[in-house]
């Protein structure tokens, strides 16, 4: 063989080199490079997604407290300067859209403390609302670790103007006026102080809920050992509590306070009433959540205006001038349920409201005379009703000045009408030559509002025992200013009838007290005592019954005794 032809024997390897980064598989089974991996794909949303939520939350939670202490502010206000108050034109709207017998159904389940449930309902839908701008707020803020104090002078700005434009509105449905002049400056100021309250609160709160946690890029602390986040994270829902627990006991003591303004004679205590009531046992009713305070001192004066030849500002010394004497008489609330205990009689000291009228010159087509209270609340009557001698304008009560309870310094006393007519705090009595609709009135409430008669039975309890030898029968009766001529009491549902006697009677215009000895005595067993009264003019007492609204309940009180 050509030794040109042999093959060329192999190279000797190569030394060893570093080695080369792999190729990167391809193909199904290592995915795609172009793409994320399947197993981490929406993992970032999720987590912002988780964290919206979470700031939501802390919205919300914010925005609940930022309301506690708006509506605190607004209950404080209220106390010290006496302004209309958002929650009492929310409460007023809330009357004037309810239907009738809705509200009849409320009153018959709640009764006396149906103020303080529309309160505490109304407090509870305001945090809710409150809650609410708190959550927008913190989606406009999203990320904000520190107070934006330009949108929190926003926000305080157009919670002032939502509530003082809603303030003037709903005053408006309280009655013309009521917002006018000094007071109309004062409700603004109070308005702009619970809105500077919730709009200062709602962000601080919101920043120190978003700094409990850690700012980014922080480091991690070792599981178990106390860091600085940690100790104001403590701090901060501390603190947060203590305000929120701070702005409810206000509230909770508001409610308790609106409940308790409510005063109910005392029932069931098996035996009749005092003739005269004690001024603190004297029924209390009234529609506002907050009623004025104080007597007005020396200096209050009276306004009489309208169709009249020459207006008058009567002082305190121009009514004594032309005081009457003192008289009983008897008032009741037209809410009173057929047997209820919302009646009263007191010892009144005051001047004919005829004097005043004739002083100022009834103009001749006037048909109304309006009574105004310092509450904003009004009512009226026929001027042929207030030019009768017992229409009155009262400062006294029992031999002493009015409290504010009843109406200091000076209210309306209409013998023979419900005690929607009798005006509390009354600053000026004005006529008109229209027919005139009151506060209640425009709610579909009686304009008469003439007392119907009425009977009821205090003793014995209802389903009380007593013993036959004890057994005494006694109660009221009453029918304005018609008196009442008799009394009969039935021991038998109302099969047979006899008559009381009629032991005590403080004027005709007042209520009397009956008593009936149950001779001789019955035998041992379940009775059921009805009563029924006779007024002045010989007209029965009704059977037939009726709810209290629009005018007042009817009916004979039934009772059922047990004979031991």
């Amino acid at each position: 063989m050509d030794p040109l032809s042999r093959p060329t024997p192999p190279s000797p390897p190569s030394p060893p080199t570093k080695a080369a980064t792999p190729p990167i598989p391809t193909g199904p089974a290592a995915g795609d490079a172009s793409r994320p991996a399947p197993a981490h794909s929406g993992a970032p949303d999720a987590r912002a997604a988780a964290g919206r939520r979470r700031d939501g939350t802390r919205g919300l939670l914010a925005g609940a407290l930022a309301a506690l202490l708006g509506l605190t502010a607004v209950i404080l206000l209220r106390t010290v300067i006496e302004a209309v108050s958002v929650l009492d034109a929310l409460a007023d709207l809330v009357l004037s859209t309810m239907p009738l017998d809705v509200f009849s159904a409320l009153l018959r389940v709640f009764g006396t403390s149906a103020k303080a449930w529309l309160l505490a309902g109304e407090l509870v839908g305001l945090v809710l609302l409150g809650a609410l701008v708190g959550r927008y707020f913190a989606a406009v803020t999203a990320g904000a670790r520190r107070v934006l104090w330009t949108r929190t002078v926003t926000l305080g700005l157009v919670t002032w103007a939502v509530l003082a434009v809603f303030l003037l509105w709903a005053g408006g449905i309280r009655v013309a006026g009521s917002l006018g002049g000094s007071r109309l400056v004062w409700a603004m100021l109070a308005v702009a102080g619970a809105s500077a309250v919730f709009a200062v609160t709602l962000p601080v709160a919101l920043t120190l809920l978003r700094r409990t946690d850690p700012p980014p890029g922080a480091p991690v602390a070792p599981a178990g050992l106390p860091t600085d986040a940690s100790r104001r994270n403590l701090l901060t829902r501390t603190g947060l509590g203590v305000a929120a627990l701070a702005g409810l006991t206000t509230l909770g003591r508001e409610v308790r306070r609106v409940r308790s303004s409510e005063v109910v004679e005392a029932r069931e205590t098996g035996r009749a009433p005092d003739p005269i009531t004690p001024t603190d046992e004297f029924y209390v009713i009234s529609k506002n959540l907050a009623d004025p305070t104080g007597d007005g001192g020396d200096g209050w004066r009276l306004r009489v205006d309208g169709a009249v030849g020459t207006p008058l500002d009567l002082t305190r010394e121009d009514l004594v001038a032309m005081a009457g004497p003192d008289f009983a008489s008897t008032l009741t609330c037209i809410s009173n349920e057929v047997g209820g205990p919302l009646i009263s009689t007191a010892v009144w000291s005051g001047a004919p409201l005829a004097s005043v009228l004739e002083r100022a010159g009834v103009a001749v087509g006037a048909v109304d005379v309006v009574f105004h209270g310092r509450d904003g609340y009004t009512d009226t009557i026929p001027v042929t009703k207030a030019m009768e001698p017992t229409t009155a304008l009262v400062w006294g009560m029992n031999g002493e000045p009015l409290n504010a309870a009843h109406g200091a310094p000076l209210r309306a006393i209409v013998p023979g009408r419900y005690g929607i007519k009798n005006v509390k705090w009354l600053e000026r009595i004005e006529l008109s030559s229209a027919d005139e609709e009151g506060y209640w009135q425009r709610r579909d409430w009686t304009e008469e509002g003439v007392v119907k008669t009425s009977s009821r039975i205090d003793a014995p309890r209802p389903r009380g025992i007593v013993r036959a030898d004890e057994a005494e029968l006694a109660g009221i009766a009453f029918a304005g200013d018609r008196g009442i001529s008799k009394v009969e009491v039935s021991t038998d549902g109302g099969a047979t009838w006899r008559a009381a006697a009629i032991t005590d009677r403080p004027s005709a215009l007042s209520w009397v007290i009956w008593r009936l000895a149950w001779s001789p005595p019955p035998a041992p067993g379940t009775y059921e005592v009805v009563v029924r009264a006779t007024d002045g003019t010989g007209e029965l007492q009704t059977e037939e019954r009726a709810p209290t609204l629009p005018d007042g309940a009817s009916g004979w009180h039934e009772i059922t005794v047990g004979i031991a």
